[in-house]
């Protein structure tokens, strides 16, 4: 095994060690929603709608327990089919996350408007002809990342 896979594989045993409930962890869905996870839980050998939940949230981030690569695939593929860029729009938060942007970058854009006014443009040139997201939603996306103060 390399050393990236055996340093993955520890990595995980370790986070594995942080599993527990989330208490700020709440999900808003109708009756028939419930109804259909429940069922859904059941089916595949689960006792509860959460635990399929925390099954898929392993999935999507690749981080807890996971079903495969190939349920990671898909699940990755879904989450940029959904919420990704597409082929008509632009995420900016998703422009940041893959350009390595960090809270101390996002301070100095908010402080520099030149710096900010920079990354914008390269924004909009890398996603010429889709929707993109404004210079004051952009603003305010920035700020609420950093009053949350977590890294993408």
């Amino acid at each position: 095994m390399n050393n990236y896979y055996a340093e993955r594989v520890n990595e995980q045993n370790e986070d594995l060690k942080s599993i527990r409930v989330r208490e700020d962890l709440k999900i808003n869905l109708t009756d028939k929603a419930f109804i259909s996870l429940k069922s859904l839980a059941y089916k595949a050998g689960y006792k509860s709608p959460g635990e399929l939940l925390s099954s898929f949230v392993g999935d999507l981030t690749g981080w807890g327990y996971t079903n495969g690569s190939d349920e990671r695939d898909c699940a990755e593929q879904w989450y940029e089919r959904a919420f990704g860029m597409s082929e008509y729009y632009s995420n900016f938060i998703h422009y940041l996350y893959d350009n390595d942007y960090t809270l101390e970058d996002m301070s100095d854009m908010l402080e520099d408007g030149e710096y900010f006014d920079d990354v914008y443009e390269r924004y909009t040139d890398d996603n010429y002809g889709k929707t993109n997201q404004t210079k004051e939603e952009c603003l305010g996306i920035i700020k609420e990342l950093i009053e949350k103060g977590e890294e993408l």
